[in-house]
Protein backbone atom coordinates (compact mmCIF):
# COMPACT_ATOMS: atom_id res chain seq x y z
CA UNK A 1 0.00 0.00 0.00
CA UNK A 2 2.87 2.33 0.86
CA UNK A 3 4.47 1.71 -2.57
CA UNK A 4 1.19 2.42 -4.33
CA UNK A 5 0.79 5.74 -2.46
CA UNK A 6 4.35 6.71 -3.40
CA UNK A 7 3.72 5.96 -7.08
CA UNK A 8 0.46 7.93 -7.01
CA UNK A 9 2.18 10.88 -5.31
CA UNK A 10 5.00 10.94 -7.86
CA UNK A 11 2.45 10.67 -10.70
CA UNK A 12 0.44 13.57 -9.29
CA UNK A 13 3.57 15.72 -8.96
CA UNK A 14 4.59 14.86 -12.55
CA UNK A 15 1.11 15.66 -13.93
CA UNK A 16 1.04 18.92 -11.93
CA UNK A 17 4.41 19.96 -13.39
CA UNK A 18 3.28 19.19 -16.92
CA UNK A 19 0.09 21.22 -16.44
CA UNK A 20 2.01 24.21 -15.10
CA UNK A 21 4.46 24.30 -17.99
CA UNK A 22 4.19 27.56 -19.97
CA UNK A 23 2.58 26.93 -23.37
CA UNK A 24 4.75 27.77 -26.35
CA UNK A 25 3.57 30.60 -28.63
CA UNK A 26 2.83 29.93 -32.28
CA UNK A 27 5.27 32.75 -33.05
CA UNK A 28 6.51 36.04 -31.66
CA UNK A 29 7.66 39.39 -33.00
CA UNK A 30 9.26 42.52 -31.62
CA UNK A 31 7.99 46.08 -32.02
CA UNK A 32 10.67 48.78 -31.69
CA UNK A 33 9.61 52.38 -32.01
CA UNK A 34 11.11 55.87 -31.60
CA UNK A 35 14.73 54.80 -31.98
CA UNK A 36 15.92 58.30 -32.96
CA UNK A 37 19.36 57.16 -34.05
CA UNK A 38 22.08 59.81 -33.96
CA UNK A 39 25.90 59.51 -33.89
CA UNK A 40 26.07 61.26 -30.51
CA UNK A 41 24.46 60.65 -27.07
CA UNK A 42 25.82 57.05 -27.19
CA UNK A 43 22.78 56.24 -29.34
CA UNK A 44 24.59 53.73 -31.62
CA UNK A 45 25.76 51.77 -28.56
CA UNK A 46 22.27 51.93 -27.04
CA UNK A 47 20.55 50.76 -30.21
CA UNK A 48 23.11 47.97 -30.61
CA UNK A 49 22.27 46.83 -27.08
CA UNK A 50 18.57 46.77 -28.04
CA UNK A 51 19.40 44.76 -31.19
CA UNK A 52 21.46 42.27 -29.16
CA UNK A 53 18.58 41.85 -26.71
CA UNK A 54 16.12 41.23 -29.55
CA UNK A 55 18.46 38.67 -31.10
CA UNK A 56 18.69 36.79 -27.77
CA UNK A 57 14.89 36.71 -27.52
CA UNK A 58 14.84 35.42 -31.12
CA UNK A 59 11.42 36.57 -32.35
CA UNK A 60 10.35 35.60 -35.85
CA UNK A 61 10.60 39.18 -37.15
CA UNK A 62 10.77 42.84 -36.14
CA UNK A 63 8.40 45.70 -36.90
CA UNK A 64 9.67 49.22 -36.25
CA UNK A 65 7.24 51.99 -35.35
CA UNK A 66 8.82 55.07 -36.90
CA UNK A 67 11.09 57.90 -35.80
CA UNK A 68 13.99 55.68 -36.74
CA UNK A 69 16.37 58.65 -37.08
CA UNK A 70 16.81 61.59 -34.74
CA UNK A 71 15.53 64.04 -37.32
CA UNK A 72 15.32 64.62 -41.05
CA UNK A 73 12.54 67.21 -40.86
CA UNK A 74 14.76 70.28 -40.68
CA UNK A 75 18.15 68.99 -41.79
CA UNK A 76 20.38 69.51 -44.80
CA UNK A 77 20.45 66.54 -47.19
CA UNK A 78 23.92 65.36 -46.11
CA UNK A 79 22.90 65.25 -42.44
CA UNK A 80 19.62 63.44 -43.13
CA UNK A 81 21.39 60.99 -45.46
CA UNK A 82 24.03 60.24 -42.84
CA UNK A 83 21.33 59.41 -40.25
CA UNK A 84 19.53 57.08 -42.67
CA UNK A 85 22.85 55.37 -43.44
CA UNK A 86 23.63 55.01 -39.73
CA UNK A 87 20.24 53.45 -39.03
CA UNK A 88 20.42 51.19 -42.11
CA UNK A 89 23.85 49.92 -41.14
CA UNK A 90 22.86 49.12 -37.56
CA UNK A 91 19.57 47.56 -38.67
CA UNK A 92 21.55 44.88 -40.51
CA UNK A 93 22.51 43.54 -37.06
CA UNK A 94 19.07 42.01 -36.57
CA UNK A 95 19.10 38.26 -37.24
CA UNK A 96 15.51 38.26 -38.49
CA UNK A 97 13.49 40.23 -41.07
CA UNK A 98 12.70 43.88 -40.29
CA UNK A 99 9.62 45.78 -41.52
CA UNK A 100 9.96 49.55 -41.11
CA UNK A 101 7.18 52.04 -40.37
CA UNK A 102 7.82 55.67 -41.28
CA UNK A 103 7.63 58.33 -38.56
CA UNK A 104 7.43 62.10 -38.73
CA UNK A 105 11.18 62.43 -38.15
CA UNK A 106 11.94 60.43 -41.31
CA UNK A 107 10.14 63.00 -43.51
CA UNK A 108 12.91 64.99 -45.18
CA UNK A 109 12.94 68.81 -45.24
CA UNK A 110 9.39 69.63 -44.12
CA UNK A 111 11.03 72.34 -41.99
CA UNK A 112 13.90 73.14 -44.37
CA UNK A 113 12.45 75.60 -46.88
CA UNK A 114 15.70 75.66 -48.86
CA UNK A 115 14.64 72.24 -50.21
CA UNK A 116 11.96 72.40 -52.91
CA UNK A 117 8.87 70.26 -52.37
CA UNK A 118 9.48 68.74 -55.85
CA UNK A 119 12.87 67.38 -54.76
CA UNK A 120 12.74 63.55 -55.13
CA UNK A 121 13.96 63.11 -51.53
CA UNK A 122 11.40 65.54 -50.10
CA UNK A 123 8.97 64.20 -47.51
CA UNK A 124 8.75 60.40 -47.75
CA UNK A 125 11.13 60.35 -50.76
CA UNK A 126 14.26 59.67 -48.72
CA UNK A 127 12.52 56.89 -46.79
CA UNK A 128 11.46 55.32 -50.11
CA UNK A 129 15.03 55.52 -51.40
CA UNK A 130 16.33 53.54 -48.43
CA UNK A 131 13.45 51.27 -47.42
CA UNK A 132 10.85 51.21 -50.21
CA UNK A 133 7.12 51.92 -50.01
CA UNK A 134 6.06 53.37 -46.63
CA UNK A 135 2.87 51.29 -46.66
CA UNK A 136 2.79 47.55 -47.20
CA UNK A 137 1.29 44.32 -45.94
CA UNK A 138 2.43 40.75 -45.41
CA UNK A 139 1.08 37.47 -44.02
CA UNK A 140 2.65 35.26 -41.39
CA UNK A 141 1.32 31.98 -39.99
CA UNK A 142 -2.31 32.87 -40.59
CA UNK A 143 -2.08 36.52 -39.45
CA UNK A 144 -2.23 39.59 -41.72
CA UNK A 145 0.09 42.53 -40.98
CA UNK A 146 -0.44 46.05 -42.36
CA UNK A 147 2.05 48.93 -42.12
CA UNK A 148 0.71 52.42 -42.79
CA UNK A 149 2.15 55.91 -43.13
CA UNK A 150 0.22 58.05 -40.64
CA UNK A 151 1.77 61.49 -41.31
CA UNK A 152 1.00 64.14 -43.92
CA UNK A 153 2.28 67.64 -44.61
CA UNK A 154 0.22 70.68 -43.58
CA UNK A 155 -0.01 73.82 -45.78
CA UNK A 156 2.60 75.50 -43.57
CA UNK A 157 5.05 72.59 -44.11
CA UNK A 158 4.38 71.16 -40.70
CA UNK A 159 2.89 67.70 -40.18
CA UNK A 160 -0.33 66.16 -38.91
CA UNK A 161 -1.59 62.66 -38.27
CA UNK A 162 -3.42 61.48 -41.37
CA UNK A 163 -3.87 58.50 -43.71
CA UNK A 164 -3.78 59.96 -47.22
CA UNK A 165 -6.42 59.10 -49.89
CA UNK A 166 -3.99 56.96 -51.92
CA UNK A 167 -3.35 54.76 -48.90
CA UNK A 168 -7.04 54.62 -48.04
CA UNK A 169 -7.80 53.16 -51.48
CA UNK A 170 -4.88 50.77 -51.16
CA UNK A 171 -6.15 49.70 -47.71
CA UNK A 172 -9.62 48.94 -49.09
CA UNK A 173 -8.11 46.71 -51.79
CA UNK A 174 -5.73 45.04 -49.36
CA UNK A 175 -8.47 44.22 -46.84
CA UNK A 176 -10.75 42.91 -49.60
CA UNK A 177 -8.29 40.03 -50.05
CA UNK A 178 -8.27 39.17 -46.30
CA UNK A 179 -10.63 36.51 -44.94
CA UNK A 180 -12.99 37.83 -42.28
CA UNK A 181 -11.61 35.35 -39.72
CA UNK A 182 -7.93 36.19 -40.31
CA UNK A 183 -6.43 38.11 -37.33
CA UNK A 184 -5.15 41.54 -38.43
CA UNK A 185 -2.31 43.67 -36.99
CA UNK A 186 -1.69 47.30 -37.99
CA UNK A 187 1.44 49.39 -37.40
CA UNK A 188 1.38 53.20 -37.48
CA UNK A 189 3.60 55.88 -36.00
CA UNK A 190 1.15 58.59 -34.95
CA UNK A 191 -1.55 56.83 -32.89
CA UNK A 192 -5.16 56.16 -33.77
CA UNK A 193 -6.04 56.36 -30.06
CA UNK A 194 -3.96 57.56 -27.11
CA UNK A 195 -4.61 58.81 -23.58
CA UNK A 196 -1.08 60.14 -23.06
CA UNK A 197 -2.10 63.82 -23.11
CA UNK A 198 -5.02 63.13 -20.76
CA UNK A 199 -2.68 61.22 -18.43
CA UNK A 200 -0.25 64.13 -18.36
CA UNK A 201 -2.62 67.11 -18.39
CA UNK A 202 -6.02 65.84 -17.23
CA UNK A 203 -9.06 64.15 -18.72
CA UNK A 204 -10.27 67.21 -20.64
CA UNK A 205 -7.00 67.72 -22.51
CA UNK A 206 -7.55 67.66 -26.27
CA UNK A 207 -5.34 65.63 -28.62
CA UNK A 208 -3.83 67.88 -31.29
CA UNK A 209 -3.57 67.12 -35.00
CA UNK A 210 0.07 66.14 -34.53
CA UNK A 211 -0.61 63.57 -31.80
CA UNK A 212 -3.43 61.44 -33.31
CA UNK A 213 -4.57 60.43 -36.81
CA UNK A 214 -7.12 63.09 -37.71
CA UNK A 215 -9.07 60.83 -40.09
CA UNK A 216 -8.48 57.75 -37.98
CA UNK A 217 -12.16 56.83 -37.77
CA UNK A 218 -12.37 56.47 -41.55
CA UNK A 219 -9.49 54.01 -41.58
CA UNK A 220 -10.67 52.27 -38.41
CA UNK A 221 -14.15 51.75 -39.91
CA UNK A 222 -12.48 49.76 -42.68
CA UNK A 223 -10.24 47.78 -40.32
CA UNK A 224 -13.01 46.90 -37.86
CA UNK A 225 -14.94 45.12 -40.61
CA UNK A 226 -12.20 42.50 -40.35
CA UNK A 227 -10.85 40.54 -37.38
CA UNK A 228 -8.68 43.42 -36.08
CA UNK A 229 -6.68 42.25 -33.06
CA UNK A 230 -3.81 44.66 -32.56
CA UNK A 231 -2.82 48.22 -33.46
CA UNK A 232 0.84 49.10 -32.82
CA UNK A 233 1.65 52.80 -32.36
CA UNK A 234 4.59 55.07 -31.52
CA UNK A 235 5.23 58.80 -31.23
CA UNK A 236 4.44 59.27 -27.53
CA UNK A 237 7.55 57.58 -26.04
CA UNK A 238 5.23 56.03 -23.46
CA UNK A 239 3.84 52.51 -23.12
CA UNK A 240 0.05 52.28 -23.32
CA UNK A 241 -2.14 49.20 -23.73
CA UNK A 242 -5.74 50.22 -24.38
CA UNK A 243 -8.16 47.33 -24.88
CA UNK A 244 -11.53 47.99 -26.54
CA UNK A 245 -13.95 45.63 -28.27
CA UNK A 246 -11.32 42.90 -28.36
CA UNK A 247 -8.63 45.14 -29.93
CA UNK A 248 -5.33 46.09 -28.26
CA UNK A 249 -4.06 49.59 -29.06
CA UNK A 250 -0.44 49.39 -27.90
CA UNK A 251 1.76 52.47 -27.92
CA UNK A 252 5.16 50.91 -27.61
CA UNK A 253 7.29 53.13 -25.40
CA UNK A 254 10.59 54.17 -26.98
CA UNK A 255 13.91 52.48 -27.66
CA UNK A 256 15.52 55.89 -27.06
CA UNK A 257 13.36 56.69 -23.98
CA UNK A 258 13.93 60.46 -23.61
CA UNK A 259 15.86 60.80 -26.90
CA UNK A 260 18.83 58.95 -25.36
CA UNK A 261 18.83 61.26 -22.33
CA UNK A 262 17.34 58.80 -19.87
CA UNK A 263 13.78 57.87 -18.85
CA UNK A 264 10.70 59.99 -19.50
CA UNK A 265 9.05 60.11 -16.11
CA UNK A 266 8.99 56.46 -15.01
CA UNK A 267 9.23 55.19 -18.58
CA UNK A 268 12.52 53.40 -19.23
CA UNK A 269 13.95 52.67 -22.68
CA UNK A 270 12.54 49.49 -24.19
CA UNK A 271 10.50 47.70 -26.83
CA UNK A 272 7.54 45.35 -27.13
CA UNK A 273 7.74 41.58 -27.44
CA UNK A 274 4.46 40.20 -28.74
CA UNK A 275 3.80 36.48 -28.32
CA UNK A 276 0.99 34.99 -30.41
CA UNK A 277 -1.18 32.09 -29.24
CA UNK A 278 -3.82 31.04 -31.75
CA UNK A 279 -5.75 34.26 -32.43
CA UNK A 280 -4.68 35.95 -29.18
CA UNK A 281 -1.61 37.94 -28.15
CA UNK A 282 0.44 38.35 -24.99
CA UNK A 283 2.37 41.67 -24.96
CA UNK A 284 5.47 42.31 -22.83
CA UNK A 285 7.46 45.52 -22.47
CA UNK A 286 11.18 44.70 -22.44
CA UNK A 287 13.56 47.12 -20.69
CA UNK A 288 16.82 46.19 -22.39
CA UNK A 289 18.98 47.74 -19.67
CA UNK A 290 20.67 50.70 -21.38
CA UNK A 291 21.65 53.64 -19.17
CA UNK A 292 22.12 57.21 -20.40
CA UNK A 293 25.64 58.61 -20.16
CA UNK A 294 25.87 61.01 -17.23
Amino acid sequence: MKKLCTVLLISCIFISCVKQKEPQPDFSFAFLTDIHITPDRSAPQGFQQAIDTVNKLNPDFVITGGDLVMDALGQARCRADSLYQLYGGLMKGFKMPVYNTVGNHELFAFYNKEIDTLDPDYGEGMFRRYFGNPWQSFDYKGWHFIILKSIEQTPSRGYEGKINPVQMEWLKKDLAKVDDKTPVVVSVHIPFITVYNQWQEGGQQVNGAGSVITNGKEAMDLLRKKNLKLVLQGHQHYYEDLFMDGVHFITGGAVSAGWWGGPIGKMEEGFMLIRVYGDQIKPEYVDYGWEARK
